[in-house]
């Protein structure tokens, strides 16, 4: 990527910038990366420039490089994991010895890199029973999760609180409550 500083003339020596790369380490949640980092160095006398981009860039390549390394899940198999356990994000940090809110929020969104080991008790709570034995001792209420074909429907009165149809509307959806939340909705075409 060019940037604009590339062969300008360095005012104090007449040389002029030019893009170079240099290897250094940088540390990411207490873990470090070895990555590679643009900077525009003076082909005079070796003078220095750093760009919000080339940091950036750099600190989004030692985030993977730790990821990788350590297999750590990404922010997508994080949001996923909670959404699927059907926990807010305070309940999941109760669930991981009080990991504030906002921290697992940042873990969802890429900002922050979870360490080994609260990577490792995520993971963990995939089991049910490692799940309920940590609820039981955070104090975590954990919603009531059953399979679709143990939900019970409850009865939709035809065209009861809704808006009457007109010809030519589509068909309705009516998502029936089931223990533990929503359901699919279903498609009635009757409406």
């Amino acid at each position: 990527m060019t940037h604009v500083l590339e062969g300008s003339l360095h005012r104090k020596c007449g040389g002029h910038y030019q893009a170079a790369v240099e290897t250094v380490t940088l540390r990411v949640s207490g873990m470090a990366a070895t990555v590679e980092r643009g900077v525009l160095r003076c082909g005079a006398c070796g003078d220095e420039h750093r760009t919000v981009e080339q940091r950036e860039a750099a600190e989004q390549s030692a985030v993977a490089a730790v990821r990788a390394q350590h297999g750590l899940m990404t922010p997508r198999e994080l949001k996923h994991l909670r959404e699927r356990l059907a926990l807010t994000h305070e309940q999941l940090g109760d669930l991981l010895y009080g990991v504030p809110r906002s921290v697992v929020e940042g873990w969802e969104r890429g900002r922050y890199v979870q360490n080994p080991e609260a990577d490792a008790l995520l993971r963990s709570l995939d089991d049910r029973e490692t799940l309920e034995r940590r609820a039981a001792k955070a104090g975590v209420t954990l919603p009531i999760i059953l399979p679709l074909e143990q939900a019970t429907p409850i009865p939709v009165v035809a065209g009861a609180d809704l808006p009457p149809a007109t010809t030519g509307d589509a068909p309705r959806l009516e998502a029936p409550i089931t223990a533990g939340g929503p359901s699919v909705p279903e498609l009635r075409a009757d409406a």
